[in-house]
């Protein structure tokens, strides 16, 4: 492969681990609906889709609440706008960036290496929290799970993604952390660098990245290995 000419990154597991806000955005809207909180663990399992999927999965579970079960869609619409209504009040009280993200990022960038975010996240919160975290000033596009024809593991996603960055890039890749991204970053034809400590729901062994890495700061060597492969 020649040399890298963009990335596209996911974001929540990859970047940052904002499983803590989700999960308080989420059970301030079961509180609000009388149906009880969930636990991290139930949030950790319940992420990757997006938004809806997210909800429809937390309302199924029900927390223990009397009249559990998934809400019908017009409710199920309402329960969305309530949830990120509650999210961007407190889009990043709990949310924290890995170790490595941002001298990483700061390096990539002084490379002159395009990058860009692909996540299945709402658009307005994956721009709000970018935002928050200072984030945003190292990618030169943002896609949602609700602002692209197409959301992952659906390929097309990723490469509407990079086709915002401008130019070709017959040499991109896909950095993220669950077989959502890996299977998005594969039918869009790219290599996939995959991240073991994120939100995987299967063994990360499984999740058939080209390459894993343990730790962010190990992202360049994987990168210039993927290069010159």
């Amino acid at each position: 492969m020649a040399a890298i000419d963009a990335i596209a990154f996911d974001l929540d597991g990859t970047l940052i681990n904002s499983v803590p806000d989700v999960r308080a955005a989420i059970n301030r809207l079961l509180v609000s609906e009388g149906r009880s909180e969930i636990s991290l663990e139930q949030t950790l399992s319940l992420v990757g889709q997006g938004a809806r999927v997210m909800m429809e999965q937390a309302m199924a579970l029900g927390g223990g609440a009397v009249g559990g079960g998934a809400p019908p869609t017009d409710a199920l619409d309402r329960m969305v706008e309530t949830y990120i209504g509650f999210y961007q009040r407190h889009p990043a009280d709990l949310t924290t960036v890995y170790p490595g993200v941002v001298e990483v990022l700061e390096s990539l960038a002084a490379r002159g290496i395009p990058m860009a975010i692909c996540s299945n996240k709402p658009f307005v919160m994956t721009k709000l929290v970018l935002k928050t975290l200072g984030l945003d000033r190292y990618f030169a596009a943002v896609t949602g799970g609700d602002n692209v024809p197409h959301r992952k593991p659906d390929g097309r996603h990723v490469t509407h993604t990079l086709e915002l960055l401008g130019g070709r890039h017959a040499h991109a890749v896909m950095v993220g952390d669950s077989e959502t991204d890996v299977a998005a970053g594969k039918d869009a034809g790219l290599p996939v660098i995959a991240v073991t400590y994120g939100y995987a729901h299967v063994p990360v062994t499984e999740l058939g990245a080209d390459v894993l890495i343990d730790r962010f700061s190990d992202l360049p060597d994987a990168l210039d290995a993927l290069a010159g492969a």
